[in-house]
């Protein structure tokens, strides 16, 4: 049988961390006083991270290209009396929430780009008490919101992804059946482009204007029939992809990355809602770890790798906020002896 320094090519290291470690290390940490192993998750896991200052569900969130790290909560339901809408935002830093500066109308189930930065996000749509949705567009440049050039529609609970120069959003309600068409803003205007895309509204949708997904949702308007349709955008028309396992609506996704390796988490089932994790990996869904609670409508911001999940309803609007960890992920272990 080899032996660990054959097969690591060195004895077993005194380390003061895992700088420099690589998958099936073995160290001592000096600064622990444990043996340690570097390894790669094979599940996804979630921890508890700060919550929001105040309980509310259904508002888009804008995240920092794949960290978990730099996250803006906007609009959304709070949990109080009608009107069931807010112009309140909070700033997250991987540590903490303040509040940051509100967007010009008070809304819910708007649509959010992705994008790479929190400086450059758009928000698109939702309701706000206008009958047909709204067509409002705002843009935040990291400290606050301004009027954008309007939609050529009104529309809530649309898909959008994208960035604040370049961002497709699709369908929404609240019509029903749900439109199908497929507006995209290319840093000047909105054209309708490709009007045979999705007919559903508050589904899951992430990706760039190129390369986008949308997943489950409700078929019509308020939404009484759930599905597990999956669709890919590649920058001019709609491919069917591979159903999910599960057909729900309103799930918190994750926004940026690839969505040959996106994930959603949550949703409503038409009745009830669901603590379900499903991962996408370009070609099928896959379930995994569930949410600790279920929850559905709450915001998503991140990668499958790392996932920010904050708000929703659980039936009630909720402020608690997840951290998700994805499979394939480098982890550190203890070694344990006894």
């Amino acid at each position: 049988m080899a032996e660990y320094r054959e097969i690591q090519g060195a004895a077993v290291q005194s380390l003061a961390s895992n700088t420099g470690t690589i998958e099936g290390q073995i160290w001592y940490d000096t600064a622990n006083n444990a043996f340690k192993l570097q390894s790669i998750s094979t599940i996804g896991t979630f921890a508890t991270a700060p919550s929001l200052p105040v309980a509310r569900t259904g508002g888009p969130m804008f995240s920092v290209g794949s960290t978990q790290d730099a996250v803006l909560s906007a609009g959304a339901n709070p949990a109080g009396p009608p009107p069931d809408y807010t112009t309140r935002t909070d700033v997250y830093d991987g540590t903490s929430w303040t509040a940051g500066n509100p967007i010009t109308t008070a809304a819910r189930n708007s649509v959010a780009s992705g994008g790479a930065s929190t400086a450059a996000a758009k928000m698109v749509g939702g309701f706000s008490g206008t009958t047909g949705g709204d067509n409002t567009v705002e843009d935040y440049d990291g400290t606050c919101f301004t009027a954008a050039p309007v939609m050529t529609k009104g529309t809530e609970g649309a898909a959008g992804f994208g960035t604040q120069t370049a961002m497709v959003v699709s369908a929404g309600g609240p019509i029903s059946p749900a439109p199908q068409q497929t507006d995209e803003w290319n840093g000047v205007s909105w054209s309708t482009v490709n009007p045979t895309g999705r007919t559903a509204q508050t589904g899951a949708s992430s990706g760039t204007l190129t390369a986008g997904l949308w997943s489950g949702g409700f078929k019509n308007y308020p939404g009484t029939i759930v599905i597990t349709d999956s669709s890919s955008y590649d920058g001019t028309s709609w491919t069917a992809n591979n159903a999910m396992n599960t057909a729900k609506g309103s799930q918190s996704p994750t926004t940026t990355g690839t969505p040959a390796a996106s994930a959603v988490f949550g949703g409503n089932l038409r009745p009830g809602i669901t603590n379900q994790t499903e991962l996408y990996d370009g070609t099928s869904w896959s379930n995994t770890t569930t949410l600790p609670a279920a929850r559905e409508n709450g915001g998503g911001a991140g990668t499958q790798a790392a996932c920010l999940i904050s708000g929703g309803s659980a039936p009630s609007p909720t402020n608690t906020v997840l951290e998700w960890t994805g499979p394939g992920v480098a982890v550190t272990k203890t070694i344990t002896t006894t």
